[in-house]
């Protein structure tokens, strides 16, 4: 052996010998890391043994894998569809009777008997209107039921007193002769009268005999004249 290689063998050795105490030192320190582990998991597993295997590898557990649960199949349950009923039309009832109605801006008694396919007539008697027709807008009237028909005039009593006055509606068709021969009354004798009425009320007088309309008010003195006796009939001779 050479002086060379006696030297690096010697130098060598040196440095192991250095480095001895660092290798027993770190081999000391992993002891005690490992036995406060142990004591570690001794205290704190129950004081049982623990088995360690640092290199070991674990073993897997066996996952047990659930049986499926057959599942009955639920009836899904189908919705009846709603029938829908088409509403009948349904029919407006025709009044049977007179009805109320509220004038309107700019009505008349012409307008209205148009509108409600009734006779001017009837509808001035119905209200106790005259031919002037004074109907105001907001009031209330009563409109004729169709097919309505103008009111029968209530009989004069036979025994009614004469010259007893009474308020008489003109109709269509009416005339003071007609009236003066229907009530035992005079034509002149109805003029007066009414025309006096008139005044008291604050209407417009008459002008002559024929100047009358229907709805007009008439003041009559009923059996003023005497009802003619019946020619007596003639006896047939045996």
């Amino acid at each position: 052996m050479s002086k060379k290689d006696a030297k690096n063998v010697i130098s060598s050795y040196r440095k192991k010998q250095k480095m001895g105490p660092y290798i027993l030192g770190g081999g000391a320190i992993l002891l005690a890391v490992v036995g406060i582990v142990l004591l570690v998991v001794y205290l704190f597993g129950g004081g049982q043994g623990v088995q360690i295997s640092l290199f070991n590898t674990s073993t897997p557990t066996p996952t047990e894998t659930p049986t499926p649960t057959p599942v009955t199949p639920t009836a899904t349950m189908t919705m009846t569809p709603t029938i829908t009923e088409t509403p009948l039309p349904t029919n407006t009832s025709t009044p049977d009777a007179p009805f109320e109605y509220v004038v309107q801006e700019g009505d008349n008694c012409t307008i209205i008997a148009e509108e409600f396919d009734t006779e001017v007539e009837i509808l001035l008697i119905l209200n106790n209107l005259d031919s002037r027709c004074l109907i105001y807008p907001g009031a209330t009237i009563l409109i004729p039921a169709p097919g309505q028909q103008l009111p029968t005039p209530t009989p004069i009593p036979d025994d009614t007193p004469p010259g007893t006055l009474i308020e008489y509606r003109i109709r269509p068709g009416d005339s003071l002769f007609v009236l003066a021969q229907n009530l035992n009354s005079e034509v002149s004798r109805i003029v007066f009268e009414t025309n006096r009425f008139r005044r008291e009320n604050d209407l417009r007088e008459m002008d002559s005999e024929t100047d009358i309309f229907v709805g007009d008010i008439v003041i009559v003195p009923v059996n003023i004249v005497p009802t003619p006796w019946p020619t007596p009939t003639e006896v047939p001779e045996p």
